[in-house]
């Protein structure tokens, strides 16, 4: 499956050097040298989107959940370092943990935050979207359980074969859905994937 490779997720240490998660004074510190710390740069999985693709950084929210997002690299190796945060705890402390994925391929366009099976565990999707006239979306999700990430396998987002499919693909959550549209000839189709639990591993299918 070519999207949510995630080769190597690894929990580090949220106060290593490159940590994202940054302290009530550091961001006052930020805002008074006039450079936007993370609480400004985003707010809203919506505030996500530019023309470029995904800003350096930024903050989404659900629930009790609290999820601060850093994107590094460029087209020929991207990452995505993602710590997660209770809200119920003392916020003012650094994430207890963080996780990387590796070999993100093409360019991060949107990130969502979601609860797609409805088991009260919040999921976090980002959404890529390849260089070139075919511009192939891909998906690389993961679902955090106690704090703890989990890998979603894309399943059915990537079957071999799709009808119609030749790129130029959207991802987007609408309500218990994550779901695709693209072009189709003259029309614009659409695919919807449920999260499900499968042998103990989280997998997208296609609802029908």
């Amino acid at each position: 499956m070519k999207a949510l490779q995630l080769f190597g997720i690894i929990i580090i240490s949220a106060i290593a050097c490159n940590n994202p998660v940054k302290t009530s004074d550091q961001m006052a510190d930020e805002k008074q040298q006039g450079t936007p710390g993370s609480e400004d740069i985003a707010t809203q999985a919506q505030q996500f989107k530019t023309a470029e693709g995904l800003r350096s950084s930024g903050v989404m929210v659900k629930g009790n959940y609290k999820f601060v997002v850093k994107v590094s690299g460029d087209g020929s190796g991207r990452s995505l370092m993602i710590s997660s945060q209770d809200l119920r705890g003392d916020t003012t402390k650094p994430a207890p943990d963080s996780t990387v994925i590796y070999d993100v391929k093409g360019k991060v366009t949107n990130m969502d935050v979601s609860d797609l099976d409805g088991d009260g565990n919040p999921e976090v999707f980002a959404f890529t979207k390849s260089d070139g006239t075919d511009a192939e979306g891909s998906v690389y999700g993961l679902t955090f359980i106690q704090h703890k990430a989990v890998r979603i396998f894309s399943g059915d987002v990537d079957k071999d074969s799709i009808p119609g499919y030749n790129g130029r693909d959207t991802f987007f959550i609408q309500q218990h859905y994550l779901v695709r549209k693209f072009p189709d000839g003259k029309q614009l189709k659409t695919i919807r994937y449920a999260l499900k639990k499968d042998n103990q591993r989280y997998i997208l299918k296609e609802a029908k």
